[in-house]
């Protein structure tokens, strides 16, 4: 898997970090991930440049990709955006990428200055769709030709742009489908992440969103298609690039290798710890004000969770796995049940999914989860 040029300037000696920005201006109807609409922006940087602090020993290692996340960082005031990237920048070593989230409706000129003034040279823009009617029902705060104007000055200031779209949404059609590649076809951006919709028999947005039917099925596979007729390179299950311009941050995940989650609801891997930040702020704010770091879990993997992890995340890419690497980076051999799985499944060569199994990758996963429990609870 990491035996590939590209793997390899990855750099593992060196630290993703990631940083959660958890405020937005309303909540999208679809979004599952930890927001808060109320803020106290200042007492979030205070508390988050603690944490920065209780990870000094770590971030010594050297740090070369970060990515601001939420939420919508957007919004967030560039006086405390500034004083968390300062304080992150110091530990920078060989900084290969800076990727920062936007929200059209709160982006601008003034803020795509400001960030380049960070060393921030990656942009992701969440469209999601291009139809306004689709927007407006899913909660967004702005219309498609704001999108457009918005995305022209990110054009202007930024080596890479990635535009996220998401397949399900309410009032999709063929037609919006349609439009939706018609605006990649037109504008190329580098990199595209398509998104298929989750429903979750929990979430408050089930009395508002259907979980994908047929037919949504049928317009993602479209639109995964039309991403491949237009030359783009599907490297991940939901991610595609243009002339390799893949994100360096997102593959320290996917590689398996060591970044620090910092804010609300993140999450690490360090050498074999695994953790995920409190999703709350004041449980947040409390165990940092102890001193403490903010975990709601964490857990000192064994080699064989280990491997586990490697396997299942580099078998979402499209260089899939190395048995001799995962064997020397945990002493896990995995041949064995790489064998069963590539016996049952035609699309799985024995170390990639093609694009049908990156398609039926949910099917894939849940098998490959039973296989190994009944290889390894015989062991």
């Amino acid at each position: 898997m990491i035996n590939s040029e590209f793997g390899r300037s990855l750099e593992r000696a060196n630290l993703g970090v990631y940083i959660h920005i958890p405020f937005c201006k309303s909540r999208c109807i679809y979004c599952d991930f930890i927001s808060y609409v109320e803020n106290d922006f200042d007492q979030y940087t205070n508390y988050l440049m603690k944490e920065i602090g209780l990870y000094n020993e770590h971030l010594l290692q050297g740090i070369n990709t970060i990515y601001i996340g939420g939420g919508t960082p957007s919004i967030f005031p560039q006086k405390n955006l500034s004083a968390i990237v300062q304080g992150i920048l110091k530990y920078t070593k060989n900084l290969q990428e800076f990727t920062i989230e936007v929200n059209p409706d709160s982006f601008s000129i003034e803020l795509a200055q400001f960030y380049k003034s960070l060393n921030v040279d990656r942009l992701s823009m969440g469209l999601q769709s291009t139809d306004d009617d689709v927007l407006k029902r899913s909660g967004r705060l702005y219309d498609y030709e704001t999108f457009i104007r918005k995305y022209d000055i990110a054009r202007r200031y930024f080596d890479v742009v990635n535009v996220d779209f998401i397949v399900g949404l309410p009032g999709e059609s063929w037609k919006t489908i349609q439009k939706d590649v018609e605006f990649v076809s037109h504008f190329m951006p580098e990199h595209i992440s398509v998104y298929m919709i989750e429903v979750h028999d929990e979430s408050e947005a089930k009395d508002f969103l259907k979980k994908p039917d047929e037919q949504t099925f049928l317009r993602y596979d479209e639109f995964l298609k039309a991403m491949k007729g237009l030359g783009y390179d599907r490297y991940e299950i939901s991610n595609f690039a243009l002339n390799n311009k893949y994100c360096k941050h997102n593959l320290k995940y996917w590689f398996n290798t060591d970044y620090i989650g910092l804010g609300v609801s993140a999450g690490g891997h360090l050498g074999l710890l695994r953790y995920n930040n409190c999703g709350e702020l004041y449980d947040y704010y409390l165990a940092i004000s102890e001193n403490k770091f903010p975990r709601l879990y964490e857990v000192i993997n064994t080699s064989e969770r280990e491997a586990l992890e490697t396997l299942f995340m580099g078998l979402r890419t499209k260089w899939g796995i190395d048995i001799e690497d995962i064997k020397q980076r945990t002493g896990i051999d995995v041949s064995n049940v790489v064998d069963i799985l590539k016996e049952r499944f035609k699309f799985f060569d024995g170390s990639k999914l093609n694009d049908e199994g990156m398609d039926f990758s949910n099917l894939f996963f849940v098998t490959l989860l039973s296989v190994w429990e009944e290889y390894f609870n015989e062991e």
